[in-house]
């Protein structure tokens, strides 16, 4: 048999397929993953907290001020939220920050609303 029938014989393919899988498990697991996964996802956040905040100082406090109780109805929280998205997408495209890929799109509603919570705790 020569070189090249041995190569592409099936058991060597599998044996090739199987070493690169194992190559590729071994890369995705390692700790430079983790670590810039890790990174990632603290950019991402400190971009929605400063999205948030800019929302809470341009918008939110001027209505609060303005409404008699000082609380927001439920409409405008929820436009305060779209807001705070809004601005958290311009500003992490600006910075090059995938914020839909990194916090994930439908769960980004769920970051907003532990990041408020937080702030609020922290004031």
């Amino acid at each position: 048999m020569t070189a090249p029938e041995v190569l592409g014989s099936e058991p060597a393919l599998t044996l090739a397929l199987s070493l690169l899988g194992a190559a590729w498990t071994f890369f995705r697991s390692g700790e430079w993953i983790q670590q810039r996964r890790r990174v990632r996802l603290t950019r991402a956040l400190r971009t929605l907290e400063t999205a948030i905040l800019e929302v809470y100082e341009e918008y939110v406090r001027a209505l609060k001020e303005g409404a008699a109780d000082g609380h927001l109805t439920i409409e405008e929280r929820r436009h305060a939220r779209r807001l705070a998205r809004d601005r958290a997408i311009a500003l992490a495209r600006a910075q090059g920050v995938d914020l839909i890929r990194d916090l994930g799109g439908d769960s980004l509603d769920l970051w907003i609303t532990r990041l408020i919570r937080r702030i609020k705790a922290g004031k």
